[in-house]
């Protein structure tokens, strides 16, 4: 019998079991990484995360909210298809993008939040075309791609601003996954390698102006509240620049102009992310203050980029131990039921620490589900590498 097979029985007893325990307590989930997707995977699939769901069905598929944090989900959801063969996570993804495309949702737009809006989604877009090999989707990736490089709002310095209006100079670092990855993967698909240079060098001046050299991390944003970079190192930020990162490394090729200090810059990154890393193994809700929460999706974005640094040789294996710590106190997190607990709610650049610590912890929240999927799949990846 198949690992898959048995993993999916052992998943659907596990439900059962947390059917019949749901009078009594929430049980923690196993610790085994692929039982953790199977069952978060299989609870996102039957439309029971009610704070992602605009509860419409496509067919037999229930959709959830064309957002940002499903982007980030469908596309753990192909990684994890393509690692476990299981059917349901290719359907469901495949159901999804058909939803949003007969509403009209695959598109570029020019509201003042055109980064979120799109960016996610048509990177998932683009990752389920390239993977599948089917292209009925694919133009909207590829116009949302083109629009980041030939039409968003930048700032005066070429950087590219979140809001419509370049002048107030405002760029976050939230926007670096939402850009960089598709822009890159476009430029691969395409061989425009204009799309490689662009997205180099905005990691170069987002560095600049959000990386603290001294610390290692990332401000999530510049003149948001009066000029200059946002207080503390919140843990998503962070988290966001990290798996652009990967991807972008991941994608463009040895020899580029540039893509060498992008390598020394994640290699750094890397070992600020693991001496900050909590006494658990998670990661906390803001990095450089060890009083603040476990933060969940923070934690779920490292250790899938550490873990594909490791894999692709980018890292070395005294990594595996940040990695497995941090799937340890990850998986206290998450439950028989796949109730997924300490969640940051979306947050904007805040103006002092203390506002970012009144950003309280959530249940379930959609900023968690798609990063503790892409940690499942950091986990496996790392032990089979260590095979």
């Amino acid at each position: 019998m198949c690992r898959t097979h048995t993993i999916l029985c052992t998943v659907a007893g596990w439900l059962l079991l947390a059917g019949c325990a749901a009078k009594t307590a929430d049980l923690p989930a196993p610790s085994d990484p692929e039982l953790q997707a199977g069952i978060i995977a299989a609870r996102y699939i039957a439309g029971e995360y009610p704070d992602a769901i605009d509860s419409t069905r496509g067919g037999t598929h229930v959709i959830y909210h064309w957002k940002y944090t499903q982007g980030v989900t469908l596309w753990a959801l192909l990684l994890l298809h393509e690692q476990t063969g299981t059917p349901a996570h290719l359907q469901q993804v495949r159901a999804s993008l058909a939803s949003y495309d007969a509403n009209g949702r695959i598109r570029v737009h020019g509201g003042s939040e055109p980064i979120d809006y799109i960016g996610a989604m048509a990177h998932a877009i683009l990752e389920y075309s390239l993977r599948s090999g089917d292209h009925q989707f694919l133009d909207g990736a590829l116009e949302a791609a083109r629009f980041f490089r030939d039409d968003v709002a930048r700032t005066p310095d070429g950087l590219i601003a979140y809001h419509a209006d370049p002048a107030r100079g405002r760029i976050w670092a939230d926007a670096l996954f939402m850009v960089a990855p598709l822009m890159a993967k476009t430029g691969t698909y395409l061989g425009d390698t204009s799309y490689y240079d662009d997205v180099l060098e905005q990691f170069r001046g987002f560095a600049q102006k959000l990386r603290d050299p001294q610390v290692g991390l990332y401000h999530q944003g510049w003149n948001w509240h009066g000029d200059g970079a946002s207080p503390g190192y919140w843990g998503r930020a962070n988290g966001w620049v990290a798996l652009a990162m990967v991807e972008v490394l991941d994608t463009i090729p040895e020899g580029h102009p540039g893509r060498d200090d992008l390598l020394a810059s994640y290699q750094d990154f890397a070992r600020a992310i693991v001496r900050h890393q909590g006494i658990s193994g998670m990661w906390h809700q803001l990095l450089n203050r060890p009083d603040s929460y476990e933060e969940t999706s923070c934690t779920g974005m490292f250790l899938y980029a550490l873990a594909r640094g490791v894999q692709r040789g980018w890292l070395d294996v005294s990594y595996v131990d940040a990695i497995e710590r941090g799937h340890a106190g990850l998986s206290r997190m998450i439950s028989l039921k796949g109730n997924i607990d300490n969640i940051c709610p979306g947050t904007s650049t805040q103006p002092s620490e203390q506002a970012y610590l009144n950003r309280g912890p959530q249940r379930n929240e959609s900023h968690g589900i798609g990063p503790v999927l892409l940690a499942t799949h950091g986990v496996m990846i790392t032990r089979e590498t260590a095979e």
